[in-house]
């Protein structure tokens, strides 16, 4: 007799709890998980357009990089009348460098249609030098506006002169057809 007594006590409390349960809880606990994912969702998306202004911000100073070099390019770039002018400094600088040049020659063979104002002269040079004040001018060249690429080069020993050595480089320039006219 008392279980039948507990349970007439304890019924309706439980009754009571499941329907608070059933009533109350599950639909504000439904409603606050719906909340959360559309938060979740809010969150998602704006991280994904905060990574696309970041992208555009990126790709506009890239732009904006490639532009001002390029028209550094054109102010600093030697014309290919002035070529000449341009290579007479190269020698200039090899021989502040310590080093002989052997033979100079040049070629206009590389016009690039796609680059429609540049052309990319090729130059051989014979220089005779110690190894390290050949590494210092070649360097110095490639931070030149008007550098291209070392195409082949070589470097002979010859035991009677041996600190001296003899290189031969092909290296490519880059120079405009044509200087810009200012009124443009």
């Amino acid at each position: 007799m008392s279980y039948k007594n507990l349970l007439w006590l304890a019924g309706p409390a439980v009754a009571i709890i499941l329907l608070w349960v059933f009533a109350v809880y599950i639909p504000i606990n439904a409603q606050a998980k719906r909340g959360q994912n559309s938060l979740n969702a809010v969150l998602q998306e704006r991280k994904a357009l905060e990574t696309s202004i970041l992208t555009m911000t990126q790709q506009v100073q890239t732009q904006e990089t490639l532009k001002k070099s390029y028209d550094e390019f054109l102010t600093r770039a030697p014309a290919v009348g002035r070529m000449g002018e341009y290579m007479a400094g190269v020698v200039h600088a090899a021989k502040l460098k310590g080093m002989s040049l052997e033979r100079l020659s040049g070629q206009y063979e590389t016009m690039d249609i796609a680059h429609k104002n540049i052309v990319h002269p090729v130059f051989e040079m014979g220089i005779k030098g110690r190894f390290l004040d050949m590494g210092q001018f070649l360097e110095e060249l490639s931070a030149r506006t008007a550098y291209g690429s070392i195409k082949q080069a070589r470097i002979a020993c010859d035991e009677k002169e041996y600190p001296v050595l003899s290189g031969r480089f092909v290296i490519e320039f880059k120079a405009l057809k044509e200087r810009a006219r200012e009124g443009k």
